[in-house]
């Protein structure tokens, strides 16, 4: 019976690779549960008329520091003007052209500011240039769905933001979004024919499951064969016999 020896530098590559392989599996796991609940949801607020928005957060008493206080894809209301700070969040693809979502800050009648989902926007030839958005300039009510933050894989090194406005961004980082332009961290998208909508955003973004458990299956079928590949190299690994003497 041959000797498993699979050295010292194989068993630790191992230790260090097999727990990442299997909690990347078990986070597309937790990711579908998650898409499974919200679609639940989504279908329930379909039927449900939109609420004053300025009302609810006064009713809940709930600080100005975090997520809005709602339920996910909650239909609201809200009157006032929208803001001056504007993200441009990149790498957006709509009608098979490439662009930008706009968020752009609202600021309510009683000084509340939530970040809103104003939709797509083409990208300007010169992808270094941002392209020009008119914005409502008067008061407006509008309507929109509370969204769900749906998480985001992690990042080794975090993007810097210009210090100006607008803002290109990468990332959907609505908690750092919200710090910047000290508003609600919730996002809240338009509905379609709303002030200010410029192409609406997708109210119909797949909330399956299936693509989560396709990635969870990738992720425990490379640990696998992590596992049977260290195998195979312990039990092949030449044995050098050190007893041999010229």
């Amino acid at each position: 019976m041959k000797a498993f020896k699979p050295g010292v530098r194989m068993s630790v590559f191992v230790l260090i690779l097999l727990p990442l392989l299997l909690a990347l599996g078990n986070w597309q796991l937790q990711r579908g549960a998650l898409k499974r609940d919200l679609e639940t949801d989504y279908l329930q607020q379909l039927t449900q008329l939109p609420k004053d928005l300025q009302k609810l957060l006064f009713d809940s008493g709930a600080p100005v520091n975090g997520a809005l206080p709602l339920a996910p894809f909650a239909r609201v209301r809200l009157s006032g003007r929208y803001g001056e700070e504007m993200f441009f969040l990149d790498n957006q693809i709509s009608d098979r052209q490439v662009g930008y979502w706009l968020f752009q800050t609202f600021i309510m009648t009683d000084g509340d500011k939530v970040l809103v989902n104003r939709g797509f926007v083409a990208a300007s030839s010169q992808r270094n240039v941002l392209p020009v958005v008119t914005t409502p300039a008067n008061q407006v009510t509008i309507i929109a769905s509370v969204w769900p933050d749906l998480g985001l894989p992690p990042l080794l090194k975090q993007q810097d933001w210009a210090s100006t406005w607008p803002k290109r961004i990468q990332r959907r980082e609505l908690l750092r979004m919200a710090e910047a332009a000290q508003s609600w961290a919730s996002e809240l998208r338009l509905e379609p024919g709303q002030a200010g909508e410029l192409q609406a955003a997708p109210f119909a973004e797949p909330l399956s499951d299936a693509k989560h458990r396709g990635y969870a299956l990738t992720w425990f079928g490379l640990a696998v064969a992590l596992v049977l590949g260290y195998i195979a190299f312990g039990l092949r690994r030449p044995v050098i016999d050190t007893a041999t003497t010229d």
